[in-house]
Formats: C-alpha cells, sequence, structure tokens
C-alpha cells in the first residue's frame, strides 16, 4: 500500500424529508423483557417494536445457509488466487496507504476480524434474544469467552499465507481490554500470530485510540509491503465513517479496480457502517422505522 491514492472527495447530500409511513407492529414480546416507548400524553399506545428482531433474517442466514458458506469461502478463495498474483509481480499495486511500492519489504496482508474470519453469530443470536441489537455488557462477556468460530474459507487463506511467506496482520476495533480473549480464540482457531511481533492491533493499543484504522494501516504499510486487505465493512478499507449513502458508493466506486485483486470483502447483512448511514441515532426503534422509510417500493 505505498501509493496513495486521491480517492476520497466530499459530496454534499441534500436528504428529502419525507412523511414517515407507520411501522407495521411485530408480535409483542414478554413484556418483562421489552419496554415499550412511552407514548405522549394523549397519544394512543401502540404495540413496542422489538429491536432485536431486526436481526433475525440475518443472523440466520449466516448461520444455516448453504450460500453465506459458498460467499465466503469464494472470498477467500479469490484472495488466494490474488495473493500469488502480487506475489509474482513486485511492482503490483499496493493498497491504499501505500506511497510507494518497496519490494524489498517483506509481504503482509491486512484482515480485519469481526465478521471476517471471527464469526460472532452467536453473539447476535444472544442480543435478538435479550430483544436487543447491541449490548456492550454482553459483548464484553462474549469476547471474553473466546468463543467465536472461523468464517468458512478463513483458516485454509491464512495457511496459504503463511506457506507463502506472507505475514496476516489482523486490524480490529475491539477494545485493548478485548485482547487476552481474542488472541486466545485466534489461537484456538489455529490463527497464526506472529511470535516476534505485534501483528494483532487493537483499538487502544500502540497509541491507536480511534475507530479510523487508516493509522494502523499506514503503520503496517511502514514495515511491510501489503499485498491484500480484506475485511466485511468499507472502513477496513478506507475512511467512511460519517459518510452518506452517496458517499459510500463513491468511494467504492473510485476504486473500482481493486475489488477482487487488492480489496475483498465478506458478506456481512447483520451489522456495519451500512446500517449507521441508513438509521442514524435514536433509539433502536425510531432507527427501525428510518429503515423502513428507507426501503425503496417501485
Amino acid at each position: 500500500m505505498k501509493r496513495l491514492l486521491p480517492v476520497f472527495l466530499a459530496f454534499a447530500v441534500f436528504a428529502c424529508a419525507t412523511t414517515p409511513t407507520p411501522m407495521p407492529a411485530p408480535a409483542p414480546a414478554p413484556a418483562a423483557a421489552v419496554a415499550a416507548t412511552p407514548a405522549p400524553v394523549g397519544a394512543s399506545t401502540a404495540a413496542p417494536c422489538d429491536p432485536g428482531l431486526s436481526l433475525l433474517n440475518a443472523t440466520l442466514w449466516v448461520q444455516t445457509s448453504a450460500e453465506y458458506r459458498a460467499a465466503a469461502t469464494q472470498v477467500f478463495a479469490t484472495a488466494s488466487r490474488g495473493l500469488d498474483a502480487a506475489l509474482g509481480n513486485l511492482f503490483a499495486q499496493g493498497a491504499l496507504e501505500e506511497t510507494q511500492n518497496d519490494p524489498t519489504q517483506p509481504p503482509a496482508v491486512i484482515l480485519d476480524l469481526d465478521e471476517t474470519v471471527l464469526d460472532n453469530s452467536a453473539f447476535e443470536a444472544r442480543a435478538i434474544r435479550a430483544h436487543k441489537t447491541y449490548d456492550s455488557k454482553l459483548w464484553k462477556q462474549w469476547t471474553a469467552e473466546g468463543a467465536a468460530l472461523a468464517i468458512p474459507g478463513a483458516r485454509e487463506f491464512l495457511d496459504y499465507a503463511m506457506k507463502r511467506g506472507v505475514t496476516p496482520f489482523y486490524i480490529t476495533n475491539r477494545d485493548a481490554d478485548e485482547e487476552p480473549g481474542t488472541r486466545r480464540n485466534l489461537e484456538q482457531l489455529g490463527f497464526p500470530l506472529d511470535p516476534k511481533i505485534d501483528t494483532l492491533l487493537m483499538q487502544g493499543n500502540l497509541g491507536f485510540n480511534t475507530s479510523d484504522k487508516t493509522h494502523r494501516r499506514k503503520h503496517v504499510a511502514s514495515t511491510h509491503r501489503i499485498l491484500l486487505v480484506i475485511g466485511d465493512d468499507l472502513n477496513d478499507f478506507a475512511p467512511a465513517s460519517g459518510k452518506t449513502l452517496e458517499e459510500r458508493n463513491k468511494i467504492v466506486d473510485s476504486v473500482r479496480n481493486w475489488w477482487g485483486e487488492v480489496f475483498f470483502i465478506v458478506p456481512n447483512p447483520m451489522y456495519g457502517s451500512w446500517e449507521r448511514a441508513v438509521a442514524g441515532s435514536g433509539s433502536p426503534c425510531e432507527q427501525m422505522q428510518r429503515k423502513l422509510d428507507t426501503l425503496r417500493d417501485e
């Protein structure tokens, strides 16, 4: 990634205000588990929404569908071929943070962790049963367990990279205090961790105190020739936080020729920055209403 490309342009997007359509009321969850948002004085009381159910289909698809298994396997198989091509061309274009392509540097690949090599769909199932979309306490318990499974194809890709002499670096926005459980999880799955250098770059370690992964990618690029980047979210490849839907599409299109050659993305329909670009802030039920309002029906 030694070629810094001026790929990001600022685009002002003005969203037209639309009249929200009433949200269909799902079957109410047990009253003890779900608290309804208090209605204004004088307003009729609607059945409470259940935010956790918004994760149901996506989580079930990840856990059970042959299609998800095929899609993830396909990503890593294609990445292996991309790795071969990059290794065969010492002057091949590197990834985004590369300002030059130094063939004397040792080769590396950068991977995200969650929903890229680690399958956290069991955590999502816990959130669904708790009638939530996310809970930080539940998440900390989950990462401390170190019980995530491997994404299909990830272990085979990492084994192949190591055989080819390529070092994997994991850039994750898990917090620094989650490192012990994370390391144990990776080791149990047989994912390679270099004993000589820190290849697990958590948020909060080594002075990396923001969720923006740019500086951590630059950190890797300062010592290694980065061949590929693999992730599940646009922020794994470029700064996309706070961008509109249109701006996010512009980022993707600006590096159109890199997808499938330098950048490889694993499908994650459960959560991500794409969701925040649609739903914004507010209560889970307010966010769910914005999702409904965004749907196209023609």
